[in-house]
C-alpha cells in the first residue's frame, strides 16, 4: 500500500452495543484503511453480527462512536449509512427475484426521464457496471433466473451503481461452489486495486489468508488483535478466536463393529444417481465427494426418503427396506443434518425444544390426543445440553437466538433423539466457526466410538480427511472410485472427482477404482 492509501477510511472508536442481558460490543476499536482488504474473524457470537449491524445503520451504538473520513458519523437507518458510501452484503440476499437485474441494481435510484422510467440508460449502465467486474449478464434477467455465484455479482454490482467507498461482505462465499468463490475473491481484489475499502466477514481461514491486507479478531464482543495477515499465523489467529488451544485435529483410530448399512446397485430418482454399491459398518464413517452436481447431495436425500430409489436393494442390519419418506427413515433409525441450516432444519420462531423434538413428535404427545409432553420434552432438552455441550438459557428460548454452532447441535440433537443407527450429516459445519467446527467433530468421534454409522458429505476436503475412514468419489451420479485411511488427500480425492485419471497413484490393493 501507498502512502495515501495508509489513511483510515473509517474506524470504530470504543465501540460498544447493549442488548437485554447482552453485551455484544464491548469498547471495540480498529479502521479499515483506502483500498484494503480487512479481515473480519470471530466465533459465532464474537460480536461480527452486530457490528455490521452499526455499520449498515440497522443498530445504533450504545457507547463510543464510527468515525468516517476521521470525521464522527452517525448512521440513525440504512438509508444513510448507504449515502455515507458504505453498502453491506449480507450473507441472505437482499435482491427482489421478480424484478430483473437492471431493477434490482439501482432499485429506489431509477434513472429517469421526466415522471417514467429511463429503462435504455438503466440497461445500459447496468451493462457497464458488470463489465468492470469483467460479467456477462443480460440486465433484463430476472433475478430468480440467475445462480448463486450470480446473484452474489448483481449484489456487488448494485453496491458499485451507488459509488460505494465501503463494501462490506458478510460471509459472501458461504453458499458458493469453489468455482464461484475463486471467481469472486478475484473481483474482491480488484475492487480493492480501484481504491474500494472491503471488511470482509469470513469463518472460511484460508480465504483469509490469501485475500486480506489484515485481519481483526473478536472474541465475546471483544477486540483481540488486529495484524497485518504476513504478521500474524493462522494458528494464532484460530486461538486469538477461541481463547483456548483445539484438539481433535486428526482422526482417531477406530474399530468397526458390524454392518449397518448395505446398498446393492441402486438408482435414485431414475437414474440421477446410479450404480451404487458400498457397505457401512458400525463405528465407522464413509465419505461422499465429488464436484457440484456430481450426485452426493441426491443420495443423501435418497437415503433419507427425500427422493425416490427406483432400483437396486437397500439392507439396514440384512433387513431389506424401503426408505419411501423421511418419516419411514426416522423409523427405520436413519436421522439427517441437512446441509442447508435456515431453509431446511431450523424453524427459527420455535423454542429450542419444540425445534429438537419436532422430528419425531409422536413420541412426545400424552394419552390424550393433541397434548404435548412439555415437561418430557424440557427434560430431553437439558439432557442433551449436557451431552453434546449446547450453549442456551432455557429449552423455552427461541432457537434463533442461539449462534450457528449450536443450532446445528440442536438439529444434531434431533437427529439422534430418533434413536439413529445411521446418521446422515451434509454439510455439517457450514457457516460456523472454527470452535464450534472443533466441537461438532468431536461430537461425531464421541457418536461413532458409540457404534454410529456415518454418512458424511462435505465439499471441505479437510474435513473429509479429518473425520472419514473411507471415501467414495462421485463423478456425474456415478461412484469413480473408492479412497481407505491415509489415501484420502486432496490430491487423490480432485484426481478422481475431476476425471483426470480413472485411477490415483496409491496401494491398488486399498484403492476399488470404478472403471
Amino acid at each position: 500500500m501507498d502512502e495515501i492509501q495508509r489513511v483510515p477510511i473509517l474506524a470504530v472508536q470504543n465501540l460498544s452495543r447493549r442488548f437485554p442481558g447482552v453485551l455484544a460490543l464491548d469498547n471495540v476499536s480498529f479502521d479499515i484503511l483506502a483500498g484494503e482488504v480487512h479481515a473480519l474473524v470471530g466465533e459465532n457470537g464474537a460480536g461480527k453480527s452486530t457490528l455490521i449491524g452499526i455499520l449498515a445503520g440497522v443498530y445504533q451504538p450504545s457507547a463510543g462512536q464510527v468515525l468516517l473520513d476521521q470525521k464522527p458519523a452517525l448512521f440513525p437507518d440504512p438509508l444513510s449509512s448507504q449515502r455515507a458510501g458504505i453498502s453491506v452484503i449480507f450473507q441472505e440476499f437482499s435482491l427482489l427475484p421478480h424484478l430483473s437485474v437492471a431493477e434490482n441494481v439501482f432499485i429506489s435510484r431509477e434513472p429517469r426521464r421526466g415522471l417514467t422510467v429511463d429503462w435504455a440508460t438503466m440497461n445500459r449502465q447496468t451493462q457497464e457496471i458488470l463489465r468492470t467486474l469483467n460479467v456477462e449478464i443480460d440486465p433484463a434477467t430476472l433475478v430468480s433466473e440467475l445462480a448463486v455465484g450470480q446473484q452474489q455479482l448483481v449484489e456487488i454490482a448494485r453496491a458499485l451503481s451507488a459509488k460505494t467507498r465501503i463494501i462490506v461482505m458478510d460471509e459472501p462465499t458461504a453458499a458458493l461452489n469453489e468455482r464461484e468463490a475463486v471467481r469472486l475473491l478475484e473481483i474482491v481484489r480488484s475492487l480493492a486495486a480501484g481504491g474500494v475499502s472491503v471488511l470482509y466477514v469470513s469463518h472460511r481461514l484460508e480465504e483469509v489468508f490469501s485475500i486480506a491486507d489484515r485481519i481483526t479478531v473478536l472474541r465475546d464482543g471483544r477486540h483481540i488483535v488486529t495484524e497485518g495477515r504476513s504478521a500474524i499465523t493462522e494458528q494464532r489467529v484460530v486461538s486469538a478466536m477461541v481463547g483456548r488451544e483445539l484438539v481433535h485435529s486428526t482422526r482417531p483410530s477406530r474399530t468397526a463393529g458390524a454392518i449397518v448399512l448395505e446398498t446393492k446397485d441402486v438408482t435414485v430418482d431414475g437414474g440421477l444417481v446410479r450404480n451404487v454399491s458400498f457397505s457401512l459398518r458400525r463405528g465407522e464413517v464413509l465419505g461422499l465427494a465429488g464436484l457440484m452436481g456430481s450426485g452426493c447431495s441426491e443420495l443423501m436425500e435418497g437415503l433419507y426418503g427425500l427422493r425416490e430409489i427406483t432400483a437396486g436393494s437397500f439392507l439396514i442390519e440384512d433387513r431389506p427396506v424401503r426408505i419411501a419418506n423421511p418419516r419411514s427413515a426416522i423409523l427405520t433409525g436413519v436421522g439427517l443434518v441437512p446441509e442447508d441450516r435456515k431453509r431446511q432444519s431450523v424453524f427459527p420462531d420455535l423454542s429450542v425444544a419444540h425445534n429438537l423434538t419436532i422430528g419425531n413428535l409422536p413420541r412426545w404427545f400424552r394419552a390424550f390426543p393433541g397434548l404435548l409432553d412439555l415437561a418430557g420434552e424440557r427434560r430431553k432438552t437439558l439432557d442433551y445440553k449436557r451431552q453434546l455441550n449446547i450453549r442456551f438459557t432455557r429449552p423455552e428460548q427461541r432457537i434463533s437466538g442461539l449462534s450457528g454452532g449450536n443450532q446445528q447441535k440442536v438439529i444434531l440433537a434431533r437427529a439422534l433423539a430418533g434413536n439413529c443407527r445411521l446418521l446422515l450429516l451434509a454439510e455439517p459445519t457450514r457457516g460456523i466457526d472454527v470452535g464450534a467446527k472443533a466441537e461438532i467433530y468431536a461430537l461425531i468421534d464421541r457418536l461413532v466410538q458409540k457404534g454410529i454409522a456415518v454418512i458424511l458429505q462435505t465439499s471441505e476436503l479437510p474435513e473429509l480427511i479429518r473425520l472419514a475412514d473411507r471415501c467414495i468419489v462421485f463423478v456425474a451420479g456415478e461412484p469413480r472410485g473408492e479412497l481407505c485411511g491415509a489415501e484420502i488427500t486432496q490430491e487423490a480425492v480432485m484426481s478422481l472427482a475431476t476425471g483426470l485419471s480413472h485411477r490415483v497413484t496409491v496401494d491398488s490393493a486399498s484403492l476399488r477404482s470404478i472403471q
